[in-house]
This record gives structure tokens, sequence and C-alpha cells, in this order.
């Protein structure tokens, strides 16, 4: 019998499709375990199910959720009408709304155990497969697939090579997970992975948080990857305790077919920084050090969690802001919010003189937080993507929230350092 691999056996068990119709390349229906929009796609999806599907119900409204997320806190007239919407038909099919202020979609959805290891979900969101941190095989959808699985619980999927990497080596602070999806960016993009899943094992996964696989996962985008997967583990599995559920450790089988397998050397890694005009332009600080930076956004589903911003904390402890530096944090969730606050972080990083808005998405669409204007408004920000004009027209750099920290000091491209004790 022909081995699977990971990536394969989860489609397995979510197709009617034979045995035989699982291998690369071949397009199958699936039956998804939730299904989500927000406010970005949201309204377009409920215009299109009430289109195709007038009067009809939802296939199932406890396995839809709305996750308002990009648009903070309805910031023109047309976004609060397409806000509205969504909490109407919502209250009509009876589906859960996370609603704004809540935070990322797809980060609540392991922030509040909505869903598993394991677990097939289609989302709003080309960084949806940050899930796969977690080995839940989350996928972006668009708005008539979308509208179309409100109504069916089915979506398709073409099933994906997977290349196997393996991470070799350790490295020490400051260097972080952020520094180390840059680095494997960088490798992967040469390597070639476009439309093909990933698949990352390694002594150095099981020393890899949650917030630190997640960071790991979301860059696979950016390399025109599928997926970044991290099979389910001894971390995951203390992770999901906290929602009283057990969950199956999945691996692939022994035999299973690999489009190819690399290992990738990160012992005493150093520090990466992304530079215009690609998020694969991935260099190391040393090039870049010095370099004038005039606004900081930490934020984004790449590096907007509570453990990114103690890093910021740690390296701001006694320190002032640069006055010529715009600093901003918008954290990932209400979660996230309610840690840093608790800790003690919220306040360190206020002391020196950093904003906070709302939980939510950061940058990554027209109208956000954290958008700069202007040729002169040189960026760095914490998140996924610095093509020119996604954040404003200037540079955008891509960095780790511990150098981003000692940017916003120096007023320039830094080396971090810890707080009160540089």
């Amino acid at each position: 019998m022909k081995g699977l691999t990971l990536i394969e056996k989860i489609i397995r068990k979510h197709t009617e499709a034979s045995d035989e119709d699982i291998y690369p390349g071949n397009i199958v229906w699936v039956n998804v375990d939730l299904v989500t929009a927000r406010d970005y796609a949201g309204p377009q999806v409920i215009d299109l199910f009430q289109k195709h599907y007038p009067g009809s119900k939802t296939f199932d409204s406890d396995k839809i959720i709305f996750t308002p997320d990009c648009y903070p806190y309805g910031n023109d007239p047309k976004h609060a009408k397409d806000q509205e919407k969504i909490r109407v038909f919502a209250k009509e099919h009876q589906i859960k709304v996370t609603d704004l202020g809540s935070g990322i979609g797809s980060h609540l959805l392991f922030r509040r155990g909505f869903s598993k290891p394991g677990n097939m979900v289609i989302g709003a969101d080309s960084h949806y497969n940050i899930l796969g941190a977690l080995g839940i095989l989350g996928q972006g959808a668009g708005d008539v697939m979308l509208s179309f699985a409100f109504k069916t619980g089915k979506s398709w999927i073409k099933i994906p090579e997977t290349v196997k990497i393996k991470l070799e080596g350790r490295y020490t602070w400051p260097t972080t997970s952020k520094d180390l999806a840059l680095y494997v960016l960088k490798e992967l993009h040469e390597h070639g992975i476009t439309g093909k899943a990933v698949e990352f094992s390694g002594d150095i996964i099981s020393e890899l948080s949650i917030e630190d696989r997640v960071t790991l996962c979301s860059l696979i985008t950016e390399a025109s990857g599928m997926i970044g997967f991290v099979p389910a583990d001894e971390v995951t599995a203390e992770y999901y305790k906290q929602f009283n559920i057990n969950i199956e450790l999945l691996a692939g089988d022994d035999n299973a077919n690999y489009d190819s397998e690399l290992t990738i050397n990160i012992d005493n890694l150093g520090l990466y920084i992304a530079c215009p005009p690609h998020p694969h332009n991935v260099k190391p600080i040393e090039d870049v050090l010095g370099t004038p930076i005039n606004s900081i956004i930490i934020g984004s589903c790449t590096n907007g969690s509570a453990d990114d911003i103690h890093e910021v904390a740690k390296v701001l402890k006694g320190s002032q802001i640069n006055p010529n530096v715009r600093f901003g944090i918008v954290p990932a969730t209400r979660e996230d919010f309610v840690e840093i606050n608790a800790d003690g972080d919220m306040t360190v990083i206020l002391e020196a003189g950093g904003n906070f808005f709302g939980a939510g998405c950061s940058t990554c669409a027209k109208g956000q937080y954290g958008l700069t204007g202007g040729k002169t408004a040189v960026t760095l920000t914490t998140g996924n993507r610095n093509t020119q004009g996604k954040i404003g027209p200037a540079d955008v750099y891509l960095a780790s929230p511990a150098i981003a920290a000692a940017t916003a000091i120096e007023g320039k491209i830094a080396i971090p350092k810890v707080g009160e004790n540089k």
C-alpha cells in the first residue's frame, strides 16, 4: 500500500474520493470542518450567498464564524456598513461573530480553540495557512468558494507535492524565530516551492513555542508555497489542554513520497532582515546596519503575539524611543492585549514612548493601523510583506520584534540588547 504524507492523510480523511485519487496534482472535493469570513471579504460572500441561494440556510451555523479583523472599528462609512451587514446576516443565521477588537481571525481559531490539529478550514485570508503551525490544514479561499462552502460545507483542493525540510542546529538570542523564518524563506525561495506544501522537522521544532511555529509558517506564502506544516507533537498537545481538547498526534507514513527533501543548517544563526522590494530579499543585518527608519510597526499574523510584544519590552526597558520614529503596536488578539497588560509589558512600552492600537491585522490592507504615507517614511515592520505600496510608497524592511525595538531606540537599524543593562 502506498504511503501518504501528513497533508495527504488529512485530505484523505475529509474527502469521499477513493484512495487511488489521493496523489499530488489531483483535485478532490473535501468536507471542511470550519469556514470563516472577515470584514475584508465577508460582505461579498454574503451578497453571493443571497444571490445564488436565496432564502437558504447555511450548511451548519456551528461551523461558520465571522471574524472582522481588517478595518478597525469601521474606519470609514463604507466599512462600517459592511461590518453591519455581517452582524445582521450572522444574527439571521445564528452564526458566531468574534467582532472588532477580538483580533486576527486565523489566530482566534487556535487562541480560542475553534480549530484543532487534523482539521481542514478555509477563510478569506492569504495567510490562513499559518494554521499549519498547529497541524491544521488552513487555506485561503475566494468569495465564490466561501459562499459555496457556506451553503454546502464543501470546498476543493489540489493535492500538493510536499517538500520535507529538516532544520539542523540551534540558535540563541538575540536571534529569534523571525530570523529563522526569514532565513528559511530565503532558502526555500531559492529551492523552489511554488504551489507546494512544506513539512518541517528537526530537533529545534520541539523547542519552538506555538507562537514561534506560527512565525516560521507565516512566510511560506511569500515563498509562493501552499502551506508550512508542523506536525502536532507534545507541545501542541499541551497547548490544547487549556481547552480540554485531546488531540491526535498525526504523522506521515514512513514510505510517504516527498517531492524533495532539504536540510537547512541554522546552527548559530545570526540576525536577518528582508530588504525592499521583496520579502525574499533577505540579508544579514550587518548589510543594513545604520539604515535610518521613520516608522516601526509591531504586529500582523506573523509577529503580533504577546510573546512578540514581550521581546519589544525586553529591549525597550529603561530606554526612550527616538523622537524621530513613529512607533505603533497592534496586538494580534484581545488575549494578547490582556496578557501584555497583566505582565507589565504594556506599561514598559508606553513609558518608552510607544503607541498601542486595537487588536487586528495591521498593515496588510488599505485603511488599517500602521500604514504610512509619503516617499520619505521608511518603515520597518514585523509583518510579512514589504512590497512597495503595500504599507506606503517608501521602502519597507521586515525584521524581528527585538530588532524593531532596538531600531526604535536608535532611529536606525540596530542590533538588540537587553534593556536597562545595555
